[in-house]
């Protein structure tokens, strides 16, 4: 995952100090600069690839929620936690129905400051790295749609990781045909258990097909495809 650019735009010295060094406690941020109005924090914007903005919605020559606006419509890659004191109703809908990530008031407590950039980044990072189809349980475990789970919802089971849950998919949808867990696993340079284990997973979720391909001698050799099964359901 590579790092992501975090623009600090607040008008208090000393909250932006204390924001930095936060951000700088938790891993895959790289801090972008300071804006204390809403100018310097357009101009920033437009020249540099800022991921996320710590923005309090107060900030003097913003414009408040027409200005969130404005910077939504201008900047739609540019995603924004909001940091205020601001707590009008309509300002709070309003942003949030807009696309804000996230919305802190202030004075908020610095553990839930740790939990939105911890949720923020485990967001991007999921969309930026996902290589196989989206299903509907998947995109419900994204961060910024657990408020509107269920309380049963189940999470991804713990020892899998996403990114290599996308390689193991990636990689039979561009093999031209079904592979073993040892042949996934020498290519992408794990063991043939962590590949065999992945590829059950997936497996068993109906993401690839599972096919098994007999020899006159010894067991019969189990191969993972998602072009076979893509054949399978064609007319």
């Amino acid at each position: 995952m590579y790092p992501l650019n975090i623009l600090i735009a607040e008008p208090d010295m000393m909250l932006r100090t204390l924001y930095r060094k936060t951000v700088s406690e938790v891993p895959g941020y790289v801090f972008a600069g300071y804006a204390d109005n809403g100018d310097a924090l357009h101009s920033i914007v437009a020249c540099t690839a800022v991921n996320v903005v710590l923005l309090d919605i107060l900030l003097p020559r913003f414009g408040s929620l027409e200005g969130f606006r404005a910077m939504r419509a201008e900047f739609p890659r540019t995603d924004f936690i909001i940091l205020s004191s601001e707590k009008t109703p309509d300002v709070v809908r309003g942003t949030i129905c807009s696309g804000a990530f996230d919305y802190l008031i202030k004075p908020f407590e610095w553990e839930r400051f740790e939990r939105a950039l911890a949720a923020y980044s485990e967001y991007h990072r999921s969309l930026v790295d996902r290589k196989r189809p989206w299903r509907q349980e998947d995109i419900d475990r994204l961060p910024g749609f657990r408020k509107q789970l269920p309380e049963n919802s189940q999470p991804t089971p713990k020892g899998f990781q996403e990114t290599l849950l996308n390689r193991l998919f990636n990689l039979l949808r561009e093999s031209s045909s079904p592979l073993s867990a040892s042949e996934a696993g020498r290519i992408l340079g794990i063991s043939r258990s962590s590949a065999r284990r992945y590829l059950e997973y997936l497996a068993d979720e109906g993401e690839i097909a599972v096919q098994y391909e007999f020899t006159q001698v010894g067991r019969p050799r189990k191969l993972y495809s998602v072009h076979f099964r893509a054949k399978e359901g064609s007319v």
